[in-house]
């Protein structure tokens, strides 16, 4: 009788835990970067299932340089992305693997930056990933990945299973919003308000051959990204660096992370090399929002010039013209509305 209550009783807090479980994740923070992460995330699950040719995943590096819309509007490449600020080195493999249940591309494209740490710190913007993505066993070896590369051990883990431990001292701010998408998707492009009007005019490019460690748990983590890409035959991967404004010492990490690529048989384009930056066109005095990031007329840039290399490299098809391709002619109509003033 005893061993048949107590069977009971964890069965009822079983179940109320998965009932719970997706409104607990509220108490996460609500800021713009969560707001543009939420944005993104949702609107790469509403896109149509196999629509994409080129999926990009990555961090800030992805959606301030990298626009569906331009891409397609311009190119008429159909392209998804899945960033978010900072995303930890730790947490990429499985949001690849969780980008590729939706879409079927012909080449998945890797954001490189991710790998290129000075220090292995505890990257806490792991909370824009808990808080949006679809829960399940991904979902669950994402969380399991991230502590392991960032040494979170026992009970410190909870936190990242339930916000609300991290979070609880928001309860007293919750409101209709965070029940709520504040930022509607167009192709998951970016226009937040700082990206649309900022410009950085402090630094000049830079090339360098110089390579700089990255973090032992960083490297770890790319080598073994790179050992599960070896593993999957029904996609090509590239990897890229994004053109910065950065010092030489964070170049070198970049570079170093590149030789570790192209060591394992992958392509990468690092953008910050005079036979990539060049035909870019990048002003430094007008195109960038901060050292770190391209603003709109940078991403314009970049974007139409990537988008057209991925197209003649991998033969991928315009599909401007394709019947089932209309709704991406609806939303990249609506996102120039928003930005058609900026990048004029």
């Amino acid at each position: 009788m005893k061993k048949s209550l107590v069977l009971k009783c964890i069965i009822f807090v079983i179940i109320g835990i998965l009932v719970a479980y997706p409104i607990l994740r509220v108490f996460g923070v609500s800021n713009e970067y969560s707001e543009h992460a939420e944005m993104m995330i949702n609107g790469y699950y509403e896109s149509k299932e196999d629509s994409a040719d080129v999926v990009i995943v990555g961090n800030s590096h992805v959606y301030r340089y990298f626009q569906c819309a331009f891409a397609w509007k311009e190119c008429g490449l159909a392209a998804n992305s899945w960033s978010t600020s900072d995303l930890p080195f730790g947490a990429i493999r499985n949001v690849v693997i969780e980008a590729l249940k939706t879409q079927s591309p012909k080449v998945v494209i890797i954001d490189a930056t991710v790998f290129a740490n000075k220090k292995d710190v505890t990257n806490n913007k792991i909370y824009l990933l808990t808080q949006n993505m679809h829960i399940s066993k991904n979902y669950f070896e994402m969380i399991e990945n991230y502590c392991d590369y960032s040494n979170v051990k026992w009970t410190d883990k909870l936190q990242y299973y339930f916000p609300v431990i991290q979070f609880h001292d928001r309860w007293n701010d919750i409101s209709i919003d965070d029940f709520e998408q504040t930022m509607p998707s167009y192709l998951n492009s970016c226009y937040q308000e700082k990206f649309l009007t900022s410009v950085y005019a402090g630094e000049e490019h830079v090339y360098t051959d110089m390579t700089d460690p990255i973090a032992p748990q960083s490297e770890r983590a790319l080598k073994d990204m790179l050992e599960w890409c070896k593993q999957q035959d029904d996609v090509e991967f590239l990897f890229y660096v994004a053109p910065v404004l950065e010092r030489e010492e964070r170049q070198g990490r970049f570079n170093l992370t590149c030789d570790i690529i192209e060591e394992n048989g992958f392509k990468v384009i690092n953008f910050n090399e005079k036979e990539w930056y060049e035909p870019l066109d990048l002003d430094d005095s007008t195109d960038y929002q901060d050292i770190n990031h391209t603003n709109i007329k940078g991403s314009y840039k970049f974007t139409k010039y990537f988008a057209n290399y991925l197209m003649e490299e991998y033969d991928i098809p315009d599909r401007r013209n394709e019947e089932d391709y209309a709704s991406w002619n609806e939303a990249s109509d609506k996102y120039y509305d928003i930005v058609g003033d900026y990048i004029k």
